[in-house]
């Protein structure tokens, strides 16, 4: 039985009932995921063959009501001043090329409507937006982690994301111009390295965040530390 067959007989008798399960079960096979569609995946297998699997998970939909956050399923947690660190990220098609922007803000609705709307040469995430207009591909969104301390504290993460983002492949345009950030010296509360299949079943299209109010919970949290 073929890779994709194996997996599709899985999603068929309920063995793999969720998104987060089917990327993984293709992480453990060796898979590489070329593409997040909402019923869809497009898998790169070792022997260089591509193909989709899809699935009809109800769970993994998007929320009805445009302004409910990503459930999680953890208790709601009250936050207090701080900062948002996340990723805005790209995909070639043909799965050999990445492409992100980390950033950091205290509003993710407006930040990311930002991001889809304001596009200047030279500042923010216009050079991945060109990048992706290249690679004739979406971008995608995801909240890596909440930074509980000031500006300067959440910017140590955001350049320690950027750091996990770079080691892991991710090409990151014009980091020159808004990369260049220190690194905490205890990086609490986040990973050793770049979480990917976390990330990519955390991650939505930008448009449809925007367009939807959608508001994604946090992958990571990073507890007020001394500098």
């Amino acid at each position: 039985m073929t890779m994709k067959a194996t997996l599709q007989a899985a999603i068929t008798s309920g063995q793999i009932n969720t998104k987060q399960k089917l990327l993984e079960r293709a992480e453990a096979l060796g898979l590489t995921v070329t593409r997040n569609g909402r019923d869809y995946i497009g898998l790169l297998g070792p022997d260089g063959k591509r193909f989709r699997i899809r699935f009809g998970f109800a769970c993994d939909s998007l929320p009805a009501r445009p302004d409910t956050p990503v459930d999680t399923g953890a208790a709601p947690v009250i936050r207090s001043r701080g900062y948002w660190i996340y990723a805005l990220t790209a995909h070639s098609r043909n799965g050999e090329r990445k492409a992100c922007y980390i950033g950091q803000t205290v509003n993710l609705k407006r930040r990311f409507r930002e991001h889809l709307h304001r596009h200047r040469p030279g500042h923010a995430s216009f050079a991945l937006f060109e990048w992706a207009i290249r690679e004739q591909t979406e971008i995608r969104a995801a909240v890596l982690s909440w930074v509980d301390g000031d500006q300067s504290y959440a910017s140590r993460f955001e350049g320690y994301w950027l750091r996990l983002a770079v080691e892991a492949g991710f090409e990151a345009p014009d980091a020159h111009n808004w990369g260049r950030l220190p690194q905490p010296e205890d990086p609490t509360g986040q990973p050793s390295r770049w979480p990917a299949m976390e990330v990519f079943a955390a991650s939505f299209p930008l448009l449809e965040l925007v367009e939807r109010g959608i508001t994604p919970v946090e992958l990571f949290v990073a507890s007020r530390a001394p500098l």
